[in-house]
């Protein structure tokens, strides 16, 4: 329950969606543009924000649980990555306008969505970067698309199933008087975070098929994802891992504590030949 009370207080204020328009308001002075779209995916709208500046690199951001494409907001006024980089972020399915409050359970799905809508896109390098449940869905996009992607950035990832505990309150939640007092971000992360544990223990035997490196970045303070993710990580990729940085004193919000870190990870990664 501790956790549920720390993501709440912490979140007090929080936008996990902001509306098209108000993104564009915000963008509006800034020097390169945001632009976004729908793709209608196997019965699924997915939903984006891009900038489209004709780079031959891009940036692609998958966010947690709960969450939305303007997690990542800042990293689109970013300059050191906009010189090289187009950037992609993507609301996973169930958040923001893919399909609010419709959940996808399953990462393999997941993965498959994400892979698909940036098969749009053209672009010769492409890193993605997964922050806490986006780090799995990123994983087995690296697992089923080997050949899609030039490099992987994990940030403070759900990975290890033996490191996801089954809390109680999830199963009240999951009730329809649950439900009704639970907002619907966390009553869509809660849905789908109920069933992690077994959706990370099929992809067990498929970390072997990832082929391009990786990096990890960790908060040694992550009282969400437990830092021993990282060690997991390590084990698992042992061929492909490039780094991983373990942030002493650091909590599990690093994109927007520490997002140099990623900046720097995302550029290492695409400059690798």
């Amino acid at each position: 329950m501790k956790k549920v009370i720390f993501l709440i207080a912490v979140c007090v204020g929080c936008e996990f969606r902001i509306s098209d328009e108000d993104a564009k308001e915000d963008f509006r002075d800034n020097t390169v543009a945001i632009s976004f779209g729908n793709l209608e995916l196997e019965g699924r709208s997915i939903h984006y924000a891009f900038t489209n500046q004709g780079r031959d690199k891009l940036a692609v951001f998958i966010h947690g649980s709960p969450g939305s494409w303007n997690a990542f907001i800042d990293f689109f006024k970013n300059d050191t990555l906009l010189i090289d980089f187009d950037l992609l972020a993507i609301d996973r399915p169930g958040f923001g306008g893919s399909g609010f409050g419709e959940v996808e359970r399953s990462i393999k799905a997941q993965a498959s969505f994400m892979n698909q809508a940036i098969a749009q896109f053209e672009q010769d390098v492409k890193v993605i970067i997964g922050h806490s449940l986006g780090g799995p869905v990123a994983a087995r996009m690296a697992m089923d698309f080997p050949e899609n992607y030039h490099g992987m950035v994990l940030v403070a990832p759900s990975i290890d199933p033996e490191l996801e505990e089954e809390e109680w309150f999830r199963k009240v939640i999951d009730t329809k008087v649950g439900a009704f007092f639970t907002p619907k971000e966390f009553e869509v992360s809660n849905a789908e975070i109920m069933g992690l544990k077994e959706e990370l223990e099929e992809m067990l035997p498929l970390w072997e098929q990832i082929i391009i490196p990786t990096i990890i970045i960790q908060g040694s303070e992550d009282s969400l994802v437990p830092k021993e993710n990282a060690a997991f990580a390590k084990r698992m990729l042992s061929d492909t891992i490039l780094e991983v940085n373990l942030l002493e004193d650091v909590n599990h919000f690093i994109p927007w504590t520490h997002p140099q870190e990623i900046v720097d990870a995302i550029r290492k990664l695409a400059n690798r030949k």
